[in-house]
């Protein structure tokens, strides 16, 4: 599998994941649907503080979420958004 159709299968698992084809399947945990968002990321304007409680929130759900595909999607979504605060603040 090459890059680029790796890059496709990720994409369609996260269109499939935040837009389900029918009842047919289980909802998609929040962490599925997170990983979906992330895997079409996009630079936008945000103010800072709109990241910062996200990672409030975040770093709450990645200690208590039972399921572990939760725990790690939101884990990395805390290292993200941690990220672009730190370069947001450098480039201040």
């Amino acid at each position: 599998m090459t890059a680029s159709s790796r890059d496709v299968a990720a994409v369609g698992r996260g269109v499939h994941a935040l837009i389900p084809s029918g009842p047919a399947g289980p909802r998609p945990t929040a962490g599925q649907q997170a990983s979906a968002a992330l895997s079409a990321l996009r630079t936008v304007p945000v103010q800072a503080a709109v990241l910062q409680a996200a990672v409030a929130l975040l770093s709450d759900l990645a200690e208590t979420a039972i399921v572990q595909g939760d725990r790690e999607a939101a884990t990395a979504t805390v290292n993200l958004l941690l990220d672009a605060l730190s370069t947001a603040r450098s480039a201040s």
